[in-house]
């Protein structure tokens, strides 16, 4: 049976990382992985972030061989947020760290469960298909955290009788992510300070 829109985007699952003291909340209609589409999160393509978790949603390859859920009729291929937490000497060296990762060193501020985060554009492209998402970072005791939020499409152009996502289910798809990210906790350890 297909899944909905509410069951896709429901925040009625918790990821814990003791290790770091990360929590932050997802769908459980999403499964554990840190790949959702043709082209990988930006984080998973270098080996200094190391990725600890990940998770996602796909729609499917294409064609549609099945209807997975209330985006098929369209070129999205998936959505889903990976995370990482790499050791940093201090705030200036994580945020090269997130800059690396991503197309431009222009970022900008957010702030969540009562931390800023520098927030990064990142993207890939190429046969027909292209992943675009935002990279949150920020620094707490020696440890630089990285989430990135990501949604993977295929060209409009390169399908049949599939339609691109309109403006505004875009603008859901990342009001949703962001929700996630506002659901992020970070407490590191205090042996994690010294």
């Amino acid at each position: 049976k297909p899944l909905n829109l509410t069951q896709v985007w429901k925040l009625d699952a918790t990821y814990t990382d003791q290790q770091h003291g990360v929590t932050f909340l997802y769908p459980s209609a999403w499964q554990s992985k840190t790949q959702f589409a043709y082209h990988p999160p930006a984080l998973t393509r270098s080996d200094e972030a190391k990725l600890i978790g990940g998770f996602g949603y796909s729609e499917g390859g294409f064609p549609r061989d099945l209807i997975v859920g209330p985006y098929s009729g369209t070129n999205l291929e998936g959505v889903g947020l990976v995370y990482s937490a790499v050791p940093a000497a201090s705030a200036a060296e994580c945020e090269a760290k997130a800059t690396s990762f991503s197309d431009s060193p222009e970022h900008s501020h957010a702030v969540f469960g009562h931390r800023s985060f520098s927030v990064h554009e990142t993207g890939e492209g190429g046969m027909s298909q292209s992943i675009f998402g935002t990279l949150y970072a920020t620094y707490a005791g020696r440890t630089c955290y990285l989430f990135e939020t990501d949604i993977a499409v295929a060209s409009p152009g390169a399908l049949d009788d599939i339609q691109a996502l309109t403006t505004a289910q875009l603008r859901f798809i990342e009001t949703h992510l962001l929700n996630i990210m506002k659901s992020v906790r970070i407490v590191p350890s205090r042996r994690e300070w010294r």
